[in-house]
């Protein structure tokens, strides 16, 4: 009896055990019901910016696949209507309107080396561009001078004895205003002739907007005008592709689904639930977002999320996490999500050549980010 007593007992504590361990699962249908209005497509329209020695600026839309610069101009509006534009995912992490996504989806790395060699074409356009417009300018001065003999009269022997001092005193300023220019042009010619290519600066100009799931979207401004975003944070670590963005209302729209990472780390955007960090083989996870940008997403109904499923395929290692999520362009910075809903990772980069091996940045390198 007492045996008896002892097996129902253990049978029990069992059955408890396995309560308690499922205790706090959800369903994938579950996940995506509540978390998918959390999750934004991401759409960045940039240019790039070259800051030469003495303030001038210049401007190119991007690098072919030969390392060719493409856009090249010395106009900014130009440079926008010709921007490229790319999609990417982000996921709420606060109330504040604060997103998380990859760091190649707010700032697009040009490769440097390539970037370098171009640096003394970038010079010699530069030049030419200056050359150019010196002619212009040149031509115009003359033009001007040779229309004060319209506003003069002159006597017998060449000598100017009345004229129109309105017309005149108009077409000596503008004069003026053309040697000025062309002053500060030979100025910066100076300065680029005696430049050495390590001042000479290139960064990104980003201009991102974000749109949200069952929104409808025609055009970049139901982006870039109706929920323009600002970026807070960029990762400077390598092995860290992320960056943490805002909307510029400072505020989560109602609603939307605020996530949290597993485990320990900065309050604001963590569990505090250490043993659910822990990853292991053939561990369930899934992941939301937006394969193919745009392309997949935009339906009648708005735009729509989706909602991938896969293992993880490796050990961790700390540097990257890898599963058999499947993935397309479009979904970096998408929320890698475990069972109990909680992020464990960051979508950043795929396998060339397979759909069924993915890479995504692990807790480890998040909480460094996010400390």
């Amino acid at each position: 009896m007492k045996m008896r007593h002892l097996k129902m007992t253990a049978i029990l504590t069992m059955a408890m055990v396995t309560l308690f361990a499922s205790c706090g699962k959800k369903s994938a249908d579950e996940i995506f019901e509540e978390q998918k209005s959390g999750v934004v497509l991401v759409l960045n329209k940039f240019y790039y910016k070259v800051e030469m020695p003495g303030g001038n600026q210049l401007f190119f839309n991007g690098m072919d696949q030969n390392g060719n610069i493409l856009g090249f101009t010395t106009n900014e509006q130009e440079a926008m209507a010709k921007a490229q534009m790319l999609n990417g995912t982000g996921f709420f992490v606060g109330d504040d309107g604060k997103f998380v996504t990859n760091r190649h989806v707010a700032v697009t790395d040009l490769d440097s080396r390539q970037l370098k060699a171009q640096l003394a074409s970038i010079v010699r356009a530069s030049l030419m561009q200056y050359a150019m417009a010196a002619r212009q300018i040149q031509a115009k001065y003359n033009m001007l001078e040779a229309q004060k003999a319209q506003f003069m009269e002159y006597d017998f022997f060449g000598n100017i004895v009345d004229g129109d001092e309105t017309q005149l005193s108009q077409i000596i300023e503008e004069q003026r205003k053309l040697k000025q220019m062309y002053d500060e042009m030979a100025s910066a010619v100076r300065q680029l002739q005696n430049a050495s290519l390590n001042n000479i600066k290139v960064s990104t100009v980003s201009n991102i907007g974000i749109s949200f799931d069952g929104e409808k979207v025609n055009s970049p401004s139901d982006f870039l005008v109706k929920n323009p975003c600002n970026i807070v944070k960029v990762s400077d670590k390598e092995n860290a592709d992320l960056a943490l963005l805002q909307l510029k209302s400072k505020k989560t729209p109602k609603g939307a689904f605020v996530f949290k990472f597993a485990g320990e780390g900065n309050k604001e955007y963590f569990n505090g639930k250490a043993a659910e960090e822990k990853i292991k083989i053939d561990q369930q996870l899934y992941m939301i977002g937006y394969n193919a940008g745009l392309m997949l997403a935009n339906t009648q109904k708005g735009i729509s999320v989706q909602m991938t499923s896969g293992r993880v395929t490796q050990t961790p290692d700390g540097e990257r996490l890898t599963y058999s999520i499947p993935t397309v362009q479009g979904s970096s910075g998408s929320p890698v999500i475990d069972d109990r809903g909680n992020v464990v990772a960051v979508n950043f980069a795929k396998l060339v050549g397979s759909d069924n091996f993915n890479f995504g940045i692990p807790l480890e390198r998040i909480k460094e980010f996010l400390k």
